[in-house]
């Protein structure tokens, strides 16, 4: 029997780990995994139509990748990424354009320090979020996404997303938000 392909929305620092991205991208062309993310920065855009675009994108997707950088807790887009992931949506008239929440995959990157966001580490405590390290890509990957989509299907209930939605990005400086 063939393997079910997962669709994934990868989020991340998009200045400072791009780099990551593309060898993440790579990867995922040799396996049963689909990149549904963003390709191109959009931050001139609205925060209206971002957030739309993004809807949009996860719409298609059942796992949310986020890659975890020095930097990655302190993006607002990181941060709503992560809350639209959680969202499920039960279209009123038109079962189609409903969807369950995604499974949620953290990668910690080979950095020296990590920036977790905050809605990201409520779901690893609780559960929910599956986590793995990127020296472990190639080796892991597949089956860590497929944790996250059993997740999803199986303990939505460990969700934890009542966080307010960051309003802008931020600086962490000795603790305190700059």
């Amino acid at each position: 029997m063939a393997k079910k392909s997962r669709n994934c929305f990868v989020s991340y620092h998009h200045d400072y780990d791009q780099k990551y991205t593309s060898r993440l991208r790579k990867t995922i062309g040799q396996m049963k995994v689909a990149d549904y993310s963003l390709k191109k920065d959009i931050g001139h855009l609205t925060d209206d139509t971002i957030y739309k675009k993004i809807r949009n994108k996860m719409r298609s997707c059942s796992v949310t990748v986020v890659l975890i950088g020095e930097r990655t807790g302190h993006r607002m887009w990181v941060d709503w990424e992560i809350w639209a992931s959680l969202r499920g949506y039960t279209h009123p008239y038109d079962p189609v354009k409903s969807f369950r929440s995604n499974g949620l995959l953290a990668i910690y990157l080979p950095v020296y320090s990590h920036s977790v966001p905050d809605r990201l580490q409520d779901n690893i405590d609780s559960g929910y979020a599956v986590s793995m390290k990127w020296k472990n890509l190639e080796r892991d990957f597949e089956n860590k996404v497929n944790y996250a989509y059993w997740n999803r299907m199986n303990n939505s209930n460990k969700i934890v997303n009542n966080r307010e939605r960051m309003d802008g990005n931020y600086w962490n400086f000795f603790g305190f938000r700059i």
